[in-house]
């Protein structure tokens, strides 16, 4: 794979996905902000270009193949893949993390008043990404599978209550950038979250466990933003196409 600085980030991940552990590494967001071209991406992230393109050729040399990226599947496959991995953790990690956040900001609170508005904003996100997932299991993801179902069976698609696909699927991605924006200011309020010396194992396991957090999120919002969406629309696009010959 040729990479060069005018290949978007989102680019460069769908056609090789392992690339995305590079930009986990320089804090290079390939989700959200996807769209950016690597240079300025690079630029952007504060991350050095060409130790950047460096990094990515190591890795593309020795890259898995193509066939193990959930991203060529279907959208039913792609669909379970969200909902058994992504979403099944994120429930999870939030309904865990809550605690552990009241906990350190009792504790350390005083010390790193940063923590005050990490718990702030972490209960934001919370709130947000559960109603977040709900609508897509609810009404995105079923409608997306009815009108693959039409479509397969040669069906008429069914009648969207949104008007067209294109209108949840935006809202879903402006949900997807402000969860984005939530993640970058608690990177930013804890350096990178870094544990500082006086942490308790309690600090420690907290900062882990909300990058941990943030990275599936970004590997989430990649999957969504740049794979399901896209296919989902372009399914639309045909069924009407078909039906209004």
């Amino acid at each position: 794979m040729n990479i060069t600085n005018e290949m978007t980030v989102r680019e460069i991940a769908l056609k090789n996905p392992e690339t995305t552990r590079v930009f986990e590494e320089f804090k290079i967001d390939y989700c959200c902000g996807g769209r950016r071209p690597l240079a300025e991406a690079c630029s952007h992230a504060g991350a050095n270009y060409e130790e950047v393109g460096r990094r990515l050729d190591e890795l593309l040399d020795g890259s898995m193949p193509r066939e193990d990226w959930i991203g060529d599947a279907g959208i039913p496959e792609i669909i379970d893949h969200i909902l058994e991995k992504h979403h099944v953790f994120t429930k999870k990690e939030i309904s865990s993390l809550a605690p552990l956040v009241e906990k350190v900001v009792r504790v350390h609170g005083d010390a790193h008043p940063e923590l005050h508005e990490v718990r702030s904003i972490f209960a934001e996100l919370s709130t947000e990404l559960m109603t977040h997932m709900m609508r897509e299991e609810e009404i995105l993801f079923p409608f997306v599978l009815a009108m693959v179902r039409s479509r397969e069976n040669g069906l008429p698609m069914p009648l969207p209550p949104f008007g067209t696909v294109q209108n949840p699927v935006r809202m879903m991605m402006a949900e997807h950038d402000h969860a984005g924006e939530m993640l970058q200011r608690m990177s930013d309020l804890t350096g990178g979250y870094v544990v500082p010396p006086d942490a308790c194992p309690s600090f420690a396991g907290l900062m882990f466990r909300i990058e941990h957090l943030q990275r599936d999120l970004h590997e989430h919002i990649h999957l969504e933003n740049n794979v399901l969406f896209p296919k989902a629309v372009e399914v639309e696009k045909a069924a009407m196409a078909m039906w209004s010959n």
